[in-house]
């Protein structure tokens, strides 16, 4: 073999070893081995989304990508009032209903997030007959960009923890972080956590680049600390946009920025605030615009589930007025008591989703000699105890849906530094029990991660997860969205799920058959009413007591001996003409209309 070929291959195997090779390597295999760890957890959860939030988000999406604007056809009274109310004319909810619904629910970011996604990536929205009725491909599309966030944020806590830490706390922390079950789960329920994940480590990246030029012996330029202290305003701004609550966040960054610069700490904290405002102010001016409230519906969530509105009775209410009259402080204070500690109780002591956080709180009476480390410790505590204020005081009926995958779950999204610090504690810790010899430091660490990650683990290597029977069944619900006109009104107690997948405007339930539903059927008549086990399911017996007027009562009342032929209580069906209701849906559904939509009289 000629010399100077044998010398390329020798060269070749020292870079494969110790340079470029080996780093071009590592970096393919971390790349390689999260994705077949992505498509291995896929294939273990069988499921689709199950929560009113992706469904809207997603729903939001699809319409922005269609060229309708930002509006929805999963329609709340609450919002109708809100609309009539920024018109100051009875009349206004009546021309809204005719037209497509402006959202004052849910922010913008994420579902432009995903808008945007459904113009490049091939969504197909109609279901397939011959999957099942769990597979739903615009879900998983989404699911693979949930899941590419979360490889984004794997990567900037790597960077975050090497500059706090070191190399070995950043892998560490990467690789813990990645191993947590939690952020896969919310990574495939269709949530905005993992985007406001990455949002919130942009901010922390932000700062730690911010800190370290102004801890510099001779400071740098300030414009390019201004231009970080623009950015991280923004982040805040953005992750505002994407979940209202994470605005708070707006207040550890000023207070960071103030007790923690000498330099100019005015100017910076300007600039963080002016860039927040500047990335806030359109969509509140918007909404101001629209309804006269600065986070629509959203606004309320401080009011939701107190004793006079509980569950969702504040969205499914047309007239509020006298409702929110009556909710006072001590009921908002007992609703906060009550939330906090339930936090303090179950979420604190498992923050991040494993027990890795347990070092970060031993940490806390640790003296770190690093002046960034005390600093970036103390934001995080603030952050922590602000949003665990927020994250009491402004829960909804989300939270009890889903208690542990929902957007309300705001702690979450501060976890991934929290697992930071824990692995820095833990490699402090193990420093002085460990031999120095790298390959038994590589030992414990790797049986550190096996015991953290175990929960994901067994996962994977367990049986496969059927999803259960649910109401959400993609293929079921555009049938039965197929049977209305575009411009006809739908009323259904899972009325996302009919404006995701069946595309079709789709009303709330309202709180009764009476009352509000006749409102709103003078403002637009409803055609159909589309009940499933979310009405099926419920206790009965208590709800007809409490209200004989309920929609539990009237499904019941549905049921008769001869429940086949498909009869619909006389007394609602005479005062509405909504008499009409094909075979096959009861006990668990009914589906009821003003006409023959299926072509078999009854």
């Amino acid at each position: 073999m000629p010399k100077p070929v044998y010398e390329r291959i020798q060269g070749l195997i020292r870079s494969m070893e110790t340079g470029l090779g080996a780093a071009i390597l590592l970096r393919a295999s971390v790349v390689l081995g999260f994705i077949a760890l992505a498509v291995f957890f896929n294939f273990t959860r069988f499921e689709g989304f199950s929560t009113q939030e992706a469904m809207e988000s997603a729903h939001l999406a699809r319409q922005l990508a269609e060229g309708k604007g930002y509006t929805t056809d999963s329609i709340r009274p609450f919002c109708l009032h809100l609309l009539q109310q920024g018109q100051g004319d009875p009349a206004h909810a009546q021309l809204v209903l005719q037209h497509p619904v402006p959202d004052l629910s849910n922010p913008p970011g994420y579902p432009c997030l995903l808008a945007a996604m459904m113009k490049l990536l091939p969504f197909r929205f109609a279901a397939e007959q011959n999957q099942p009725w769990f597979y739903y491909q615009p879900e998983l599309w989404i699911r693979a960009v949930n899941e590419l966030l979360l490889f984004g944020a794997v990567l900037i806590l790597f960077q975050v923890a090497r500059r706090l830490f070191d190399s070995g706390v950043a892998w560490l922390s990467a690789i813990v972080f990645a191993g947590t079950e939690l952020f896969w789960k919310f990574s495939v329920s269709g949530l905005s956590t993992i985007w406001v994940v990455l949002i919130f480590l942009g901010l922390v990246w932000c700062l730690v680049l911010l800190e370290e030029r102004e801890r510099r012996p001779v400071p740098p330029r300030l414009g390019g600390s201004l231009a970080l202290a623009g950015a991280a305003g923004a982040l805040v701004g953005l992750g505002g946009l994407s979940r209202y609550s994470f605005a708070w966040m707006i207040l550890p960054v000023l207070l960071f920025l103030r007790l923690y610069f000498s330099r100019a700490r005015g100017k910076l904290g300007l600039c963080a605030a002016v860039a927040f405002l500047a990335m806030m102010a359109p969509w509140v001016g918007r909404n101001l615009a629209l309804s006269h409230t600065c986070f629509g519906a959203g606004g309320y969530a401080l009011v939701e589930n107190t004793a006079h509105l509980p569950d969702d009775l504040l969205e499914r209410s047309f007239r509020p007025a006298a409702a929110l009259s009556h909710v006072t402080p001590r009921e908002v204070f007992d609703k906060f008591l009550l939330n906090e500690g339930e936090i303090l109780k179950n979420d604190l002591p498992r923050l991040g989703g494993n027990w890795v956080s347990a070092f970060f709180l031993c940490g806390l009476l640790l003296p770190f000699r690093n002046p960034a480390l005390r600093r970036f410790r103390q934001f995080l505590l603030w952050s922590l105890a602000l949003m665990a204020v927020v994250q009491a005081a402004c829960q909804t009926h989300l939270s009890a849906d889903s208690p542990e995958i929902n957007s309300e779950n705001l702690l979450v999204v501060l976890s991934p530094l929290v697992l930071a610090f824990g692995a820095g504690v833990f490699s402090t810790l193990a420093d002085p029990i460990v031999p120095p010899d790298l390959r038994a430091r590589r030992w414990v660490a790797g049986l550190f991660v096996m015991v953290v990650c175990a929960p994901l683990l067994l996962t994977l290597a367990g049986p496969l997860k059927l999803a259960a029977i649910s109401p959400y069944m993609p293929l079921h619900i555009q049938r039965v969205a197929a049977m209305m006109q575009p411009g006809e009104l739908m009323m259904s107690d899972i009325p996302y799920a009919v404006a995701w997948y069946g595309a079709r405007p789709c009303l709330w339930l309202t709180p009764d058959d009476t009352g509000t539903f006749e409102e709103i059927n003078q403002l637009k008549p409803v055609r159909a009413i589309y009940l499933t086990q979310r009405t099926s399911d419920r206790r009965f017996l208590s709800q007809m007591l409490a209200n004989q007027h309920s929609w539990e009562k009237f499904m019941l009342d549905s049921m008769p001996a001869n429940w086949a032929q498909g009869e619909v209580p006389a007394g609602f069906g005479a005062r509405f003409g909504l008499t009409n209701a094909p075979e096959g849906y009861l006990p668990d559904q009914i589906f009821i209309s003003n006409s023959n939509r299926w072509g078999t009289p009854h």
